[in-house]
């Protein structure tokens, strides 16, 4: 089947992504090649099964074009492995897609993901890999039916990350992530906990973009939050926006205008507390992870310790990050 070197592309914007032969892989010259969305022939909520989606996932995620490729093993009992690479209007949104899919997957329990260097950020299951890299996003599903479960990971691993790795060098644009995912701090970060929201950060109303992550230090349980302006004054309507809803109020006698925000849980019948101060065009936030309960009206014991933690985090950082 590889004889000939492997099939190509016929999307001749996308046919740089794909090698045509990888090891003992190549393009499946006889399989036919799907592509979805803008200028293509088929619609894009049809790439919703492909990509274990529903119809209107596809539509919020801000996805423009799927190209789908498909490869085979060159052998007897040919493993295949399905590459599907997902353009956005935006590297926000890619981003914001990646991170979702990792927040999905730890919710359930199930594809246990890890991290691993493919030249941008990517994640390797057991069957199946994601590459995140400027606007685009590339999923990679390998099936072999004839491989008991004991040896399909085994086998399906190598070849996940060895086309994971070629496909991310190949796709267009920097491998950088969005200022607030790159500002996050590292240190005490829980693994693949990062989330970057690329329409409202942690559901906030009118707030925008920014990024949230879990650490673990210590005794000490908690999440931080980052919104990353181009500007002081666009950071300052941040905050204000933060400040009009119900239930948040300034902390007098704080640094950087820190200011208690609540956000809801309806699921407990209470509400979570953030923290949130501005320096410059950076808005941050710190939120303890405790059980939900009702504000009261007078400072919880906590909350100095979250005002302390989030005062030093934004000492640490520059007013007007290099972006």
């Amino acid at each position: 089947m590889c004889a000939e070197g492997g099939g190509t592309v016929a999307d001749a914007s996308a046919a740089a992504w794909f090698p045509r032969a990888l090891g003992a892989y190549c393009i499946d010259p006889n399989a036919d090649q799907r592509v979805f969305g803008a200028g293509a022939s088929l619609p894009l909520a049809d790439a919703a099964e492909l990509l274990s989606l529903d119809a209107d996932e596809v539509e919020r995620s801000g996805v423009t074009k799927v190209v789908a490729v498909k490869y085979v093993e060159d052998a007897t009992e040919p493993g295949r492995l399905v590459a599907s690479v997902l353009e956005f209007a935006s590297p926000e949104a890619a981003y914001g897609f990646f991170t979702e899919r990792l927040a999905r997957a730890a919710e359930v329990g199930r594809p246990a993901y890890t991290p691993f260097d493919a030249g941008a950020a990517a994640v390797l299951g057991d069957t199946t890999a994601y590459v995140v890299r400027a606007a685009a996003v590339a999923r990679l599903d390998f099936a072999n039916p004839r491989l008991p479960p004991a040896r399909l990971v085994p086998v399906a691993r190598p070849v996940l990350t060895a086309l994971a790795r070629d496909i991310g060098a190949r796709l267009p644009g920097p491998a950088t992530l969005p200022p607030a995912a790159r500002l996050l701090p590292e240190a005490a970060r829980v693994p693949l906990s990062l989330r970057y929201f690329a329409g409202d950060l942690e559901g906030f109303d009118g707030v925008g973009p920014g990024a949230v992550a879990s650490y673990a230090d210590g005794n000490a349980r908690f999440r931080l939050a980052l919104a990353v302006r181009l500007d002081a004054d666009a950071g300052k309507d941040v905050l204000s926006t933060l400040r009009k809803r119900e239930g948040s109020r300034v902390l007098k006698h704080s640094a950087y205008d820190a200011t208690r925000v609540a956000e809801e849980d309806a699921q407990a019948g209470a509400v979570r507390e953030w923290i949130f101060g501005r320096k410059g065009a950076l808005v941050a936030g710190i939120a303890l992870d405790a059980p939900p309960r009702a504000a009261p009206k007078g400072a919880p014991p906590e909350r100095g310790l979250a005002v302390l933690k989030l005062t030093r985090w934004l000492d640490r950082l520059p007013a007007l990050a290099a972006w």
